[in-house]
């Protein structure tokens, strides 16, 4: 009789918590079916693909839009591709399933001009939701195939656009150690930054970038730079070519305004050179930040004000490797602009920011 009894307790027991968690698990298991089978969208003509003397990095975007209410928390949503992918001597080929094409047809000329590592690239649709990538490389290289997270991106009408790299990565296989660096000149084509005392920040941005790619290009670092020219670049396409080339360090170029209404002695305490960071990344740069903000101010004389913690600084927020914005001087000041007319003094920020680089790296 015992046995008996302990035996229907025992059957209790199952049904009580066994039955319920393995029906937990079985609805879990169906929600995440049923996310699965969303259908998101490839922008055939959004490619990306970057290049540093020893890498490249092709960015294959899968995005959908969506309302906040429906992503819920719109920092932990992602975009997750499914797909497969086949490597060989010199070919890849990458299977998307779950995916539209959007956008017009490419022919990817652009990604193939003075392109190092890729021959050629082919799209094919192979039924209403799947697509192949066909790509056919060259020379003697590791690929890589994983996916990149981009942060999320503001429609408007309370909507936002997520968006998640596939990314095919192409590195020599005799390549060298060196460090990859994204240098990003503020402002640029219609976007002019601050203009005061006849300068336009756009263009003093571009010089004194320039300058600093030169120079860290000479020193062996594999350099990005984001525009080498008048354009306009937006803004998380700036920090793009960080995550897909999975950079050491991001660094911004700029030059700072003051108010108009602000008085002599805020002037004096606001002039001068500054430094950006964001303390709640995942790599904060506020160790690169102080480094860079001490030679810089030291070598071309300026005034510093304290660091800054700017967490919602687009460029800040949006790379995943240590980032900073340097706000070289205060161009609506009457002395700091003086003195960045002259060139050699954009030199001067350049040298400095080669030693900050050295130091950060602890190169001797």
């Amino acid at each position: 009789m015992k046995k008996f009894i302990y035996m229907i307790f025992g059957m209790l027991l199952v049904c009580v918590f066994i039955l319920p968690e393995s029906y937990w698990n079985g609805e879990t298991m169906a929600a995440s079916e049923a996310g699965n089978g969303k259908v998101y969208d490839l922008q055939q003509n959004e490619f990306k693909y970057y290049q540093v003397k020893h890498k490249g990095a092709l960015g294959i975007p899968i995005s959908c839009s969506c309302a906040e209410s429906e992503a819920k928390d719109i920092r932990k949503y992602t975009v997750e591709p499914k797909y497969s992918e086949f490597i060989s001597a010199n070919k890849v080929e990458i299977t998307i399933s779950q995916v539209n094409v959007t956008g017009s047809a490419d022919n990817f000329s652009s990604i193939l001009k003075d392109n190092k590592y890729i021959k050629n690239i082919k799209l094919d649709k192979l039924d209403n939701n799947t697509v192949k990538v066909d790509i056919e490389t060259s020379g003697k290289i590791d690929i890589k195939v994983s996916l990149v997270k981009r942060r999320y991106s503001q429609l408007g009408d309370n909507k936002y656009e997520f968006k998640t790299f596939i990314d095919v990565t192409f590195e020599e296989k005799a390549k060298d150690n060196s460090k990859i660096i994204i240098i990003d000149p503020g402002h640029g084509g219609s976007e002019l930054g601050t203009t005061a005392n006849f300068t336009y920040e756009k263009q003093l941005n571009l010089d004194i970038s320039k300058r600093i790619k030169e120079n860290l290009e000479k020193a062996g670092y594999g350099i990005y730079i984001t525009r080498d020219d008048d354009s306009n670049v937006g803004l998380l396409d700036r920090t793009d070519p960080a995550n897909l080339l999975n950079a050491d360090l991001f660094f911004s170029v700029h030059n700072n305004s003051l108010p108009l209404d602000v008085n002599m002695q805020g002037v004096h305490m606001f002039r001068g050179t500054t430094v950006l960071y964001n303390s709640t990344a995942p790599k904060p740069g506020r160790e690169f930040a102080t480094i860079l903000m001490r030679e810089v101010s030291s070598t071309i004389k300026t005034n510093t004000y304290p660091l800054q913690d700017r967490p919602n600084l687009a460029v800040l927020s949006s790379a995943w490797c240590p980032t900073v914005l340097m706000e070289t001087t205060a161009q609506t000041d009457d002395g700091d602009t003086k003195m960045m007319m002259h060139r050699i003094n954009s030199q001067k920020v350049a040298d400095a920011s080669l030693r900050a680089v050295n130091k950060y790296f602890k190169v001797t």
